[in-house]
């Protein structure tokens, strides 16, 4: 009995280190600001793990006349592709603004890396707080592509599931070794 209990006791140790992975879930809105940070042109969300492509039947669309332009969304980014001629319209903000960024592990957004081939573009073009972030196009090229590459600290964390069960076998056979070595004591 007492190998058993000891048996338990290694496996509940040894899935310890499991934890949930954190990485984006749910959907993510898009809002286009344009002229301002205060005006919606147009919004729209997407789930992680998808892409969302222009043409195309998206509010966010609309503003597009010519060319593709996709969003795509994963677990630790945001990336955004366009093959037009034109450029956004020089205003004080034109741009995109990707709200509810929720994590897996309830954390917050800490950092946002830009890696883009827009001539000009810079971090200094993008903003951010807990759970979004905005990036301001104004006057660049629509031709290109970004991706904003997200840093996130962890919030609680949450135990695998598989954790869960070797934990409750050692504490159990615990319980019953305590009883029963009173028992007999």
């Amino acid at each position: 009995m007492r190998k058993l209990i000891q048996s338990g006791l290694i496996a509940a140790a040894m899935s310890l280190a499991p934890l949930a992975h954190a990485g984006l879930i749910g959907d993510v809105g898009i809002t286009w600001l344009y002229p301002d940070t205060s005006t919606t042109f147009a919004t729209d969300t997407i789930a992680v793990s998808s892409t969302l492509s222009c043409p195309g039947s998206s509010p966010i669309c609309t503003g597009y006349g010519e060319g593709t332009e996709s969003f795509s969304v994963n677990s630790t980014s945001i990336s955004y592709t366009a093959a037009n001629g034109s450029s956004y319209n020089a205003s004080s903000f034109n741009g995109f603004d990707f709200t509810g960024l929720t994590f897996a592990d309830a954390g917050t957004l800490t950092g946002v890396g830009l890696v883009t081939d827009i001539a000009g573009l810079t971090s200094a073009d993008v903003s951010f707080d807990a759970h979004s972030v905005e990036i301001n196009l104004q006057g660049f090229p629509v031709s290109g592509n970004f991706t904003l590459n997200l840093s996130e600290a962890a919030g609680a964390s949450t135990p695998e599931p598989s954790f869960l069960a070797p934990l409750a076998l050692a504490l159990g056979g615990f319980a019953f070794f305590i009883r029963r070595r009173k028992a007999t004591a």
